[in-house]
């Protein structure tokens, strides 16, 4: 049973005389449907005794089944839709239509391999996705499930989604808020809003200008108070907060992945075409139908990366291990793949920058002439509650008293003996501490808002004004005036003692200056993510000044804008404001989500820090989301990533690990393109100049061993690149391309010119079966050591050291496929001799490709300027302001670049050395003949 709330009588006493609630709502919405977004008044008594009777439970039933359950509807994804996805992409099509091509030329062995490929591929992406969707379930949390709730004149413990507008509901301190509600009753609340405004210092309600409204999401610090339902579920702040995340545009695959699939559909198209041209030539021919599909079936295999979804997912998920060990949850595997593209972190101030904990900036406390700095913060201390845990101001004082004077702290404060303590109220703003010090005798302190320092006026409180009052006034104002133009939030302190008629006299003291400080490690994190070419924007919802201030602290610019500034602008106008900007402050959810929006229109990818329900839309909406560490549930149901430790260091690893996952995969990418052009171009060019044809399941096999060993690739050593890795189509197609023609080329030569190096006894061109499994044997050895070639693409093989792994697979992948062929397992048995000729062949065109790498790309790269950049610019702006004036390029010898400049370079160094070395004998020996010359006779001319 859930305790009851304390009986205590309301303020104003429901009479039966008054008007029902009902009455209310219907002069508002008329007799039609109910407005959920309809106010129930409640300015007047007679308002207010209405309402505080409460609903009965058929009203409450009829406005439940009017306004909706008091909860968030979520998109459900089902498992189904998962599995369908993974066999509806591209690459899964293509698998599938081999597969069915592989039934009808009646090839089960090479069906049932293909099989085995398409649900080892489907069942490795639906796993990896599910357990996402399951990671991120996990974490995400409904309302509160509980509140006190008066239902037929008793409160009572109800599920909170069952609360309707009207209901009167009772909150105390540590208490979250279910809906949007009105005060009605009870004592002053302390509400943490942090999560909706961004703000650490709590609010009072109802407050000085009488709001009473207090938002769902918010805490409740202090106070038993009686309020007045008026919005739920999604007609809540928070609601319209989640409509935003839902209303996200964000794309489902990452840019990394998109630009990976767009390569490989490209060039699976190409190998359509090819596959075509096969098809009609051996029709013209006059070949059977089904030797015909045979061929095309071999070819359709080829084009399709079949392993790129499994090393993808494997790289991912080790990515997201080493993240967890950083205590960072991955709860989107997509978000591994953008954070190595960020150009863009947005981040929210308050929790995430900051500790979200009030500190006293001991070194600007402002005195007067006669006291210093450590009476100041001494009597602030003593003018706090020791026993207020929920009052932030109290903790910040006494917290950062015990710092500032940590070794005699407990000798310090125990010469005040306190014996009245007057607590702070939204009336007299201030509090007093009437104590007697060991030496001074009788003491009184206080602390609060500077006019209620130096002159409380008649406020129902203590009263006094300082002596000083006076003289100081204006200088105190203009001390306020430019810490609060710093962010500070200030207080008074003043202490007194009583004169000879035992009258206190007050005299103010000085003014201690609070601001939510960064957090210790921000601005080496801020440091380091600049240094790896991403831009850092702060977006808040606390005041300017002191988001302004917070940003010089932590190294950012200084050009912190209020949200004013976002409104009512053209579209060029408000995209130069936000790309421009170091910040904004005073900003809404939707404002967050709208700067996000721009960003992300202005090409950047764009990364979101938050804590709060405020934040939750522009997490949603960000490529990468990342709730840092005490998020709120919105936050964290809303993230890509959650923080589960202080600090933002972990986003510096995530930056670092995914950049490494940058390179393994796009290592892959690059190898396994290459391998997808050169089986394509070799079987179609035998084809089509000596009708030679090699069977599809050396084919299925080759992908089978050739791609699964590669899983091993997501082990790998690799070095994270310094800036943002933007995945270029044009440039990996390129460089393929080159690697592509290059293992063509080795692959014709050893067909049309194998006789000549293999051993004369040798079956190979005079039996058509050898001759496709010693085919098979060498293209098989050459792709799988072309790993150690595309994995450093920029520089020679030996640069870079394989991890162990990766360098074992493939030396058992290349033995047990020698190993198949030389046993005759698949066809005719190959012997030794020519299997070793094959090793030796495959080892020297290695070498060579990798020498030929460097200067043939380079030089292509020249050929090919880069692409200018189009971030910071609106995509259709981009291509017209980037056009190239001329299109036209010409290749000359200067575009030649051979790559090892280094050798250039050393042999400059020896040359330089050389010259220098003979220049030196010259001057020696010249200086010798000089010296040995006799001078001319006086008078004589010098030629």
């Amino acid at each position: 049973m859930e305790p009851e709330p304390p009986k205590k009588e309301p303020l104003v006493q429901p009479q039966p005389a008054a008007p029902k609630v009902d009455d209310y709502i219907c002069d508002i919405c008329g007799e039609g449907p109910i407005d959920p977004e309809a106010e129930i008044p409640c300015s007047t008594p007679e308002q207010v005794k209405a309402l505080m009777k409460g609903l009965d439970s058929k009203t409450a039933a009829e406005r439940l089944e009017a306004y909706g359950p008091n909860e968030i509807p979520q998109k459900v994804v089902r498992w189904y839709t998962i599995l369908l996805k993974q066999l509806t992409s591209s690459m899964a099509v293509m698998i599938e239509i081999a597969m069915v091509l592989a039934a009808a030329v009646q090839e089960w062995e090479d069906f049932a391999i293909i099989g085995v490929l398409l649900t080892i591929n489907a069942s490795i992406g639906f796993y990896e996705e599910y357990e996402a969707l399951m990671k991120v379930e996990g974490i995400k949390s409904a309302l509160s499930p509980m509140t006190a709730v008066k239902r037929n004149g008793e409160f009572i413990k109800l599920p909170t989604a069952t609360l309707v507008p009207g209901d009167i509901i009772f909150l105390r301190g540590g208490d979250s808020v279910p809906a949007d509600v009105d005060w009605l009753d009870g004592d002053p609340m302390a509400v943490d809003t942090a999560a909706l405004t961004g703000e650490p210092f709590p609010r009072k309600y109802p407050d000085s200008k009488g709001n009473k409204r207090v938002l769902s999401g918010c805490m409740v610090v202090s106070g038993n108070s009686y309020l007045l339902v008026q919005r739920t579920g999604i007609f809540t702040e928070m609601g319209s907060a989640t409509l935003l995340m839902q209303q996200s545009t964000k794309p489902t695959q990452s840019v990394f992945e998109r630009s990976i699939i767009e390569v490989c559909e490209l060039v699976m198209a190409v190998a359509v075409l090819f596959l075509v041209a096969v098809f009609l030539v051996e029709l013209h021919r006059g070949e059977q139908t089904i030797d015909i599909l045979t061929d095309c079936l071999a070819i359709l295999i080829a084009s399709v990366p079949v392993a790129l979804p499994v090393v993808m997912q494997v790289t991912l998920a080790l990515g997201a291990g080493e993240m967890a060990k950083q205590q960072a949850i991955v709860t989107h595997l997509t978000a591994m793949q953008e954070i190595a593209s960020m150009t863009m972190l947005c981040s929210d101030k308050t929790g995430t920058l900051t500790t979200a904990k009030i500190q006293v900036f001991y070194d600007q406390i402002w005195t007067t002439a006669k006291f210093d700095k450590g009476q100041i913060l001494e009597w602030a201390a003593v003018a706090s509650n020791p026993h207020a845990d929920d009052d932030p101001i109290d903790v910040a004082m006494l917290r950062s008293y015990r710092d500032a004077f940590s070794e005699d702290y407990d000798s310090r404060i125990k010469q005040y003996n306190v014996t009245k303590f007057v607590g702070f109220t939204p009336e007299v703003k201030r509090t007093v501490a009437y104590a007697t010090h060991s030496e001074q005798g009788e003491i009184k302190v206080s602390k609060g808002l500077l006019d209620k320092i130096l002159a409380t006026g008649d406020d129902g409180g203590d009263m006094w004004t300082c002596v000083n009052t006076k003289e100081i006034r204006a200088e105190v104002e203009k001390i306020d005036q430019a810490m609060s133009l710093k962010g500070y939030k200030t207080l008074g302190v003043a202490v007194g003692s009583k004169d000879r008629r035992g009258n206190w006299v007050m005299e103010f003291a000085g003014i201690v200056p609070m601001l939510d400080p960064p957090r210790d490690d921000t601005k080496w994190v801020i440091e380091q993510i600049k240094l790896c070419g991403i831009q850092v924007k702060m977006i808040t919802g606390d005041h300017q000044n002191i988001a302004a201030e917070t940003s010089r602290l932590i190294g950012l610019g200084d050009n912190i804008l209020h949200r004013e500034k976002l409104a009512a602008r053209e579209s060029d106008e408000k995209d130069a404001l936000v790309r421009d900007a170091d910040g904004f402050a005073q900003v809404m959810p939707r404002d967050k989500n709208d700067v996000v929006r721009i960003l992300q229109s202005l090409n950047y990818i764009v990364g979101m820090t938050g804590d709060g329900v405020n934040d939750a839309p522009a997490l949603k909406q960000a490529h990468i989301g990342i709730a840092v560490e005490g998020s709120t549930d919105a936050a964290r149901s809303a993230a890509d990533i959650v923080l589960t430790t202080e600090g933002l260091a972990p986003i510096f690893t995530a930056v670092l690990e995914s950049r490494k996952i940058f390179q393994r995969v796009n290592s892959y990418v690059l190898y396994r393109i290459s391998a997808t052009i050169q089986i394509v171009l070799v079987l179609s060019l035998l084809i089509f100049t000596v009708n030679q044809t090699i069977k599809a399941l050396y084919i299925i096999l080759l992908a089978l061993f050739n791609d699964l060993t590669m899983v091993t690739i997501s082990y790998d050593n690799v070095i994270p690149s310094r800036s943002p890795d933007r995945p270029t189509i044009n440039r990996l197609l390129r460089i393929s391309t080159v690697f592509g023609i290059l293992m063509t080329l080795e692959s014709l030569c050893f067909y049309f010119f194998g006789e000549l190096i293999l051993a004369p006894s040798s079956n190979f061109r005079s039996s058509n079966a050898y001759t496709e499994s010693l085919m098979y044997l060498q293209i098989s050895i050459a792709i799988e050591s072309l790993i150690f070639v595309t994995r450093v693409p920029e520089a020679p093989f030996y640069s870079s050291r394989p991890v162990l792994s990766l360098l074992l697979s493939v030396v058992i992948a290349n033995v047990a496929v020698t190993l198949l062929v030389t046993t005759g397992l698949l066809g005719p048995k190959i012997s030794i001799a020519d299997a070793a000729v094959v090793w030796v062949y495959d080892i020297v065109w290695f070498i060579i490709i990798d020498l030929l790498k460097i200067p043939l790309t380079m030089t292509i790269e020249n050929f090919f300027p880069p692409e200018p950049s189009n971030m910071g610019i609106r995509t259709a702006e981009s291509s017209a302001a980037h056009a190239p004036v001329d299109a036209q390029h010409t290749l000359i010898l200067p575009d030649i670049d051979t790559g090892y400049s280094f050798l250039r370079d050393a042999a400059g160094v020896i040359g330089t050395a050389f010259n220098r070395a003979v220049c030196n004998a010259d001057t020696a020996e010249n200086m010798r003949e000089v010296s040995a010359t006799p001078a001319p006779a006086k008078g004589a001319g010098v030629v």
